[in-house]
């Protein structure tokens, strides 16, 4: 077994899964839980506490695997942040996933998956997958926010029914139901935020350079070259609200899809 550890805090709960770099897609141990502005304070004790459960030490790590969003801006930091510490006392490479795609993958049955995250604002993250027969899940969309009036009238044209997942619909549910009729049907609550099981799949299908799928037959050492902790970037879509107030009281406009931060399959300097 070549353990690697996967993490997510991008929404309010803590989800923490070992996967195998040997074995693609299979989860050896997962833990997930709710932990509202308590992130911090727990995810690198359940880390801990996982590779204990399944008899591995922390030096034998492989990789990390992290969420990078969206989602909630300070979660989001936590676990960049977090994975970014671990890999780089570790030596290990680091790799990251999208969060739409670790909720989109807590729905197994085929047919089109439309994650909608709370992005607060009256606003929502939204990402639309493909469900196919064999389980596979497809995005079709980038990630970006909206709002929900705006994501159920696109969805509403899609010509076939689409599945709302995601912590976007306990605020906008109505607004969905009110655009989309008959078109629309909605996961139960409980698998609106991504699992341990679910952040290890789609860390195994995440896109770019930089993912498993590239550095699963390197040696450790190239690994960490190929996929350094320096360059993993979050996916935040918009400025924060403090960015945003600041920009305000400067005086500057802000330039139409300029977010100063990575987009799905993009990378930085290292530093």
């Amino acid at each position: 077994m070549r353990p690697f550890v996967a993490i997510d805090t991008a929404t309010e709960q803590v989800a923490v899964g070992i996967g195998d770099l040997d074995d693609p897609g299979s989860v050896i141990a997962e833990r997930s839980f709710l932990a509202p502005r308590a992130a911090n304070e727990v995810l690198v004790r359940t880390v801990e506490d996982l590779l204990e459960e399944v008899g591995a030490r922390a030096s034998g790590v492989e990789a990390v695997a992290c969420g990078r969003g969206p989602g909630s801006f300070t979660g989001v930091r936590i676990a960049v942040a977090t994975a970014k510490g671990m890999a780089h006392g570790l030596r290990a490479p680091l790799v990251g996933f999208g969060t739409s795609e670790a909720i989109a993958h807590r729905w197994t049955r085929p047919g089109l998956v439309g994650v909608v995250t709370d992005a607060m604002r009256g606003e929502v993250y939204p990402a639309l997958f493909r469900v196919e027969g064999d389980g596979v899940v497809k995005r079709l969309s980038s990630d970006c926010v909206a709002t929900p009036q705006e994501v159920a009238a696109e969805w509403a044209g899609l010509g076939e029914s689409v599945v709302l997942i995601g912590t976007g619909l306990r605020k906008h549910r109505a607004i969905f139901e009110r655009e989309m009729g008959d078109r629309a049907v909605y996961a139960e609550e409980r698998l609106w935020v991504p699992d341990g099981a679910s952040i290890v799949r789609a860390a195994w299908v995440a896109e770019g350079a930089s993912t498993l799928r590239a550095i699963a037959g390197l040696s450790r050492d190239e690994a960490y070259a190929a996929a350094h902790p320096a360059v993993l970037l979050p996916v935040y879509t918009r400025l924060s609200d403090a960015e945003e107030a600041e920009r305000k009281r400067a005086g500057l406009s802000r330039e139409p899809g300029a977010t100063g931060v990575a987009g799905p399959s993009e990378g930085g300097d290292r530093s």
